[in-house]
């Protein structure tokens, strides 16, 4: 019985995801703002929908999957009314593609595991008051200081502490433990960094700042390179060289700066024996198929076998992908649920990029405009990188897929990197009207 629910589901599936994207597309582009609340409504059908195939497919039912989606739809409803009442934000579109991006996380990490999606619930409760606390603490701060040392120097001495007291799992030696519980410090320094960047530029670029900024995004890629963190260090450097090319009047800088990144990866590949496997990985991954390459290949014949449409809710086979939770989540969404729903997933990234990118746009502040710019290439570029490694395009780097992929550290920064955009977003209407 359960097959054939689910086999059934996946055109139910795809056509919430579809709705949702029409609808949110009608609104960006089109300001039929008219249509907002119907975005609410697809959330919870297609979290309560989802959550309740999956009950069914133990000959019990499963309450967990129930308890699941009934706490996800409640702290959705209230968070987004608190939204309007307490912060006084009206236009949720980016908050509503979010949650949306994050239910079908849920779905797909508790069809991988229960505990899974039981913990990314509890983190994202505390997302749900980060976005609180990013409003409360940036209403205390003179945005209009320099802080660039302060931040610079607390960069610095969380990528020493991770260095020497880190502990390293799968690998990468880029997690802190405190009282039993770890979390990355490289998914919110990404925030610190965008942070501290913008502040170094926002008055213009001279040889003084180039050489400051320069010199702190070399640091950086080092440290995450000891630490085996290279999607970290690949992150860095992108959303460094395209606030450099905004305020870079010159060219030259970066160029130079780019051309460094070059030959710093070259280096790396002859420097360090993990780098050059994997890119041995991506280039010949048939030849490593059971090897080096493995997983790689697995995320392939996963996508492959659920085809257009998917397989259907829990009849797939993603747990032969090592690490399928985190790295190749989307492997295990485009097997059960389609290459379809996986295009969707990704327009709806690129939507909460787009959204971003307008903020930073209507920015008259130099410094909120290459804030919002920079935090919005960060969600930008991560998807793509993650998506080209699990697609075999380039070589795996060990990041997450946004608010979708399991993890603390993940999506509180996730969030927390919403919260900023909305607050920058909402000061600037203010003045604006003042």
């Amino acid at each position: 019985m359960f097959d054939i629910l689910s086999w059934f589901y996946r055109y139910i599936f795809i056509f919430l995801l579809a709705s949702f994207l029409l609808t949110s597309i009608s609104i960006y582009f089109y300001e039929k703002k008219q249509f907002q609340p119907f975005l609410s409504v697809i959330i919870v059908v297609t979290a309560a929908s989802s959550f309740a195939l999956l009950s069914l497919f133990e000959e019990v039912i499963g309450y967990k999957a129930v308890y699941i989606g009934s706490i996800f739809c409640f702290q959705y409803i209230i968070t987004r009314i608190l939204f309007i009442k307490v912060l006084k934000i009206k236009d949720l579109l980016l908050f509503d593609t979010v949650n949306m991006l994050l239910a079908i996380g849920l779905v797909i990490l508790y069809r991988l595991s229960p505990d899974y999606a039981i913990k990314q619930t509890m983190f994202a409760l505390l997302g749900d008051i980060t976005y609180f606390l990013v409003f409360y603490i940036l209403r205390k701060i003179d945005l209009q200081k320099d802080y660039s040392k302060q931040l610079g120097i607390f960069i610095l001495l969380t990528l020493i502490i991770t260095q020497l007291w880190g502990v390293q799992i799968s690998g990468s030696k880029n997690w802190i433990e405190i009282f039993s519980y770890r979390f990355q410090p490289s998914e919110f320094l990404k925030i610190i960094f965008i942070i501290y960047i913008s502040t170094l530029f926002r008055k213009g670029i001279n040889n003084n700042v180039l050489w400051r900024s320069s010199a702190s995004i070399v640091i950086a890629a080092a440290f995450f390179a000891l630490q085996r963190d290279l999607g970290s260090a690949l992150i860095f450097f992108i959303v460094y060289l395209i606030l450099l090319f905004v305020m870079d009047e010159q060219i030259y800088p970066t160029i130079i700066s780019t051309t460094a990144a070059v030959v710093m990866a070259i280096i790396s590949f002859h420097a360090f024996a993990h780098i050059k496997s994997r890119v041995e990985a991506w280039l010949n991954p048939w030849k490593y198929v059971s090897g080096k390459a493995y997983q790689v290949t697995q995320s392939l014949f996963a996508i492959a076998s659920g085809g257009l449409l998917g397989t259907g809710l829990n009849l797939g086979s993603p747990k032969f992908i090592p690490a399928v939770h985190t790295d190749f989540i989307f492997s295990a969404i485009c097997e059960e649920t389609g290459i379809i729903s996986g295009i969707i997933i990704l327009l709806l990234l690129c939507m909460v990029t787009l959204i971003g990118l307008n903020f930073s746009t209507n920015c008259k502040d130099t410094n909120n405009k290459l804030i919002c710019l920079g935090l919005s290439s960060m969600t930008g570029f991560q998807t793509l990188i993650i998506i080209s490694g699990v697609l075999n395009i380039i070589p795996i780097t060990g990041i997450t897929l946004p608010f979708i992929s399991y993890g603390g550290s993940s999506l509180l920064s996730q969030i927390m990197n919403i919260g900023i955009l909305y607050f920058i977003n909402t000061s600037e209407i203010g003045e604006r009207n003042e």
